[in-house]
């Protein structure tokens, strides 16, 4: 576990598929930072390949920080991501896509954490910028998500967030790179991806809430996360590997239900969460799929959510008992 005494060090691990373009801009960016003392490239099964022969990226291919992995098998950023923890020598880790940009902020973030005063955290969580709101001029993230922001006092200087805190901005979408992960953490707790080809990170990002009892918070625009509305991105997908979102759902539920501890705090979060997802999931499937898909959710919902669970959930939020009757209403349809 880092200490105080410690020096920080930071990895950064970064899935890719079929990005070298992505790749050509970010590492350099990655590089630059001295704080910085290893990047992970997991090429998950690319072609052609994105490798030292293939990124073309000057005097910094050669850079020793740069570790290069790959699956000749493409199994998702999830397994990426795990199999790229398992080589980090560093204090702490970033994960990181290849499509997305590293902005100035980050190394005032970098700056405030790896102080010597600064006792050890679990992870630090940073604000990101959605293209789409940077393209318009917001330099925040989507409007759904700086709301959690704002129900907190949060500056740029990082520091430590209570359980209530926490239980707010665990709310902010499930994403992998807006965290800056103690190494031992995540290793010590089993914290990991789900190794499935979409909802990967969900696992990911509850259970670092659930068992992080040292978490920080920044308010700094750290990075700028690409969406294209068209394309192959995982957002985009609308078929039956959706389904597979239970895998990691189960296992949230799971160490929820482990943290008797945290499930005053984090009832109504991850009840909140469920019908949010299961929503939009709805919104997003095809056509033919979509009854299989609210039928799953429906049994999902039935099999976890018992009278003690709802009743607490509805202890901080009220109203979630009037949309989980709605939702498994609509479900039977």
């Amino acid at each position: 576990m880092s200490h105080p005494s410690e020096k920080f060090t930071l990895a950064v691990v970064v899935p890719v598929w079929n990005d070298l373009e992505g790749l050509r801009r970010l590492l350099p960016q990655l590089l630059s930072i001295s704080s910085i003392v290893q990047v992970v490239v997991v090429d998950d099964a690319s072609d052609p390949p994105c490798n030292a022969e293939t990124i073309e990226i000057g005097d910094f291919s050669s850079d020793e920080r740069l570790t290069w992995l790959r699956s000749d098998e493409r199994l998702g950023a999830g397994y990426a991501r795990n199999f790229g923890l398992e080589v980090v020598d560093a204090s702490h880790v970033l994960y990181f896509d290849s499509d997305d940009i590293i902005l100035p902020d980050f190394n005032e973030l970098i700056s405030d954490i790896a102080d010597a005063e600064t006792p050890k955290f679990d992870f630090c969580m940073f604000r990101h910028v959605d293209s789409r709101r940077r393209a318009l001029g917001i330099e925040e993230p989507l409007a759904s998500d700086q709301f959690h922001w704002n129900m907190i006092d949060v500056s740029s200087e990082a520091r430590f967030i209570t359980a209530t805190e926490a239980a707010r901005l665990c709310r902010v979408s499930a994403y992998p790179w807006n965290k800056i992960y103690n190494t031992e953490f995540l290793r010590s707790n089993h914290i990991k991806c789900t190794e499935i080809m979409v909802h990967n990170d969900v696992e990911l990002h509850w259970t670092s809430f659930l068992r992080g009892s040292n978490v920080m918070a920044s308010s700094r625009v750290c990075c700028e996360h690409f969406v294209s509305p068209q394309g192959t991105r995982l957002t985009n997908r609308s078929g039956e590997d959706r389904l597979q979102v239970f895998d990691a759902l189960i296992k949230v539920h799971n160490a929820l239900l482990s943290a008797p501890e945290r499930m005053v705090a984090f009832a109504d979060a991850a009840l909140e969460f469920y019908l949010n997802l299961f929503q939009w999931i709805d919104g997003l499937l095809d056509e033919k799929l979509r009854q299989t898909f609210m039928s799953r959710a429906r049994d999902f919902l039935l099999s976890n959510m018992t009278v003690a669970f709802v009743t607490l959930a509805a202890s901080n939020d009220p109203d979630l008992v009037r949309r989980l009757n709605v939702f498994l209403s609509r479900s039977m349809t």
